[in-house]
């Protein structure tokens, strides 16, 4: 994936004067059992600068991923920002591996550790050092937070407002809506999605998976999501989820308490998170919060990664091309430059 980007990132470089980027250099930092390798980009002019950390989405991202990331970091180079962003751990230069059942709190560290080494840096100002993170960052921003991240701003990017075990559900169940499901039983199905996982007997379990039958829509999805929806486990392979968990625990009770500014964007087509709930529970969370020069915005036409599509669907997105994967309306670019230079105004 690395050396598929190589010529554009090459090409970025050789447009830094007309991009507002000036330099870039590889940074090497660790992480507990992590060693992450990323790229500081420095725009234009005389630092100390503020910078935007970059968070990725689930799955295995670089410093880059892919090309989505370069078009949005020009931006916040133009706004004079500076942005840095590493290979996840096992991609790219990056080694170690993800402990899946510690995810949240692993990934909120690396990022801490990263904020840290930043701060040790002459062209980087220490207080004004951000978060611009994506999806299941919508996770692992508010655990930086709540870790004690000295963090000045944040610019959360189709970030669930719900419990992940809910996320799921709805992520599930649009994936069916889009394989067939009536809209009028996306309701329903979204329900059982979730009850099943918060099932208490084994017995409700079962009642619950057998419901799913009732769906064809759903007997679709296995290819697309590697979901058995009829399969049904044993009572001595079923067992009783942490309501404690991570998966049950919902990032708004760290957004609502937080004082610094916010940007959180939304994709009316996205089917992996609601976009519509997420931009409602992100409303309500700031201003429970008296959150200052934050703002909420829900861009028309666009999928989980704010690029234009018809469908959202996963389907859809699947049979992309790289230049789809740019294909970002412009007012979302113009939404991050503008909001950051006006955040940078009140320094």
């Amino acid at each position: 994936m690395r050396a598929a980007v190589l010529p554009f990132a090459l090409l970025l470089m050789a447009g830094a004067s007309c991009s507002g980027q000036s330099a870039t250099e590889e940074i090497t930092f660790h992480s507990g059992p992590f060693t992450l390798v990323g790229d500081l980009n420095l725009p234009r002019g005389r630092g100390p600068f503020p910078v935007v950390v970059f968070v990725h989405g689930d799955g295995p991202n670089d410093r880059t991923s892919g090309v989505t990331y370069p078009p949005i970091m020009e931006r916040m180079w133009r706004a004079g920002f500076a942005t840095f962003a590493w290979d996840k751990p096992g991609t790219g230069e990056s080694t170690g591996e993800i402990d899946r059942s510690r995810l949240q709190h692993q990934r909120a560290q690396i990022v801490l550790d990263a904020i840290a080494v930043l701060r040790q840096r002459a062209d980087i100002d220490p207080e004004w050092i951000g978060m611009w993170g994506i999806s299941q960052a919508g996770y692992v921003m508010p655990r930086v937070l709540q870790q004690g991240g000295d963090v000045a701003f944040m610019i959360a990017v189709s970030c669930p407002g719900v419990p992940g075990v809910d996320q799921g559900a709805y992520l599930l169940t649009a994936q069916a809506v889009c394989a067939g499901l009536p809209e009028k039983d996306r309701n329903e199905v979204e329900h059982l999605f979730s009850a099943v996982e918060r099932a208490r007997t084994y017995e409700e379990y079962v009642r619950l998976k057998t419901a799913m039958a009732d769906y064809p829509a759903l007997g679709s999805m296995g290819d697309l999501l590697s979901v058995r929806v009829d399969f049904i486990r044993t009572q001595e392979d079923w067992h009783l989820d942490d309501l404690a968990g991570d998966y049950y625990w919902d990032p708004m009770t760290v957004i609502e308490t937080i004082p610094i500014p916010v940007l959180a964007v939304f994709g009316d087509r996205d089917t992996q998170i609601d976009p519509v709930q997420g931009a409602e529970a992100y409303r309500e969370a700031l201003a429970r919060g008296g959150n200052p020069h934050s703002r909420v915005e829900l861009v028309p036409g666009t999928d989980h990664n704010i690029l234009l599509s018809e469908t959202g669907c996963l389907a859809e997105r699947r049979r992309r091309s790289r230049d789809g994967w740019r294909n970002y309306p412009s007012g979302y670019l113009d939404l991050i430059e503008e909001w950051l230079t006006a955040l940078r105004r009140l320094r």
